[in-house]
Formats: structure tokens, sequence, C-alpha cells
């Protein structure tokens, strides 16, 4: 949770609280608005290659798992760093060259494998 700050340009955000007299159950910037449909057409589009999630429940999952990628996307969205660059960054970390280390795999020469044909019977000698 953000803490609340003293300073005045950061005290106002952009919220849609709904019609008048009449207010949505959630407070929601407006950038988060155009974030989920980012990430509903993303993820619809991966719902139809992927060929998963048919029907009606399909949509419904495809809609709550963009609400999840918005809340998480707008956690690390503020006016020192706007949504795009933290979407490009997000991105930049996905496709970063990764050195590939190798201290717990054990490596096996086959010089020093013997395969059998024969079966064990369970019986001790």
């Amino acid at each position: 949770m953000r803490s609340r700050s003293d300073d005045e340009l950061y005290a106002v955000e952009n919220r849609y609280l709904g019609p008048p007299g009449r207010t949505m159950p959630w407070q929601a910037r407006y950038r988060a608005y155009a974030v989920w449909v980012a990430w509903f057409f993303v993820l619809v589009i991966l719902r139809q290659q992927l060929g998963i999630f048919s029907g009606a429940i399909g949509w419904g999952l495809v809609a709550l798992a963009a609400v999840f990628a918005t809340r998480t996307t707008m956690r690390f969205v503020s006016p020192e760093r706007p949504t795009l660059a933290v979407l490009a960054l997000f991105f930049g970390e996905l496709s970063a060259p990764r050195d590939v280390t190798v201290t717990d795999v054990a490596v096996i020469d086959p010089r020093h494998v013997r395969v059998t044909s024969e079966r064990p019977t369970g019986r001790t000698a």
C-alpha cells in the first residue's frame, strides 16, 4: 500500500468514481482502464492462439486475468514512472540475455555408463 504524500503534485490522482450520485465499488485511475483494455486484448489473442478456456467461463477468466495483470502493472506506475516506461522495463527484462551457470548439475560421462539387457528379478542371492 502506498503512503500518502504531503506534496500537492502527488496528492492529486485522476480517478473515475462513477456517475454523480452512483459511485463505483472500486477506485481506479484513468490509466488503469486503458491498461486493462490492453491486457484484455493481449490475453484474448493468447486465448485464441492456444485454444483454451472456451465459452463464457473462458471470457470471464480472461477478464479476471486482465484485472490481475492490471493491478500488478499499476502497482509500479507513479508520476515519476509512467505506464509505458513500466511496460518497456517489463518486456526488456523478459528479453534480456541471462548468464547460464551450471553448478548443481551432474555431468555423466557416457564412457562410464554400462547398459545391460538383464532385468532385475527382485530376488537376492
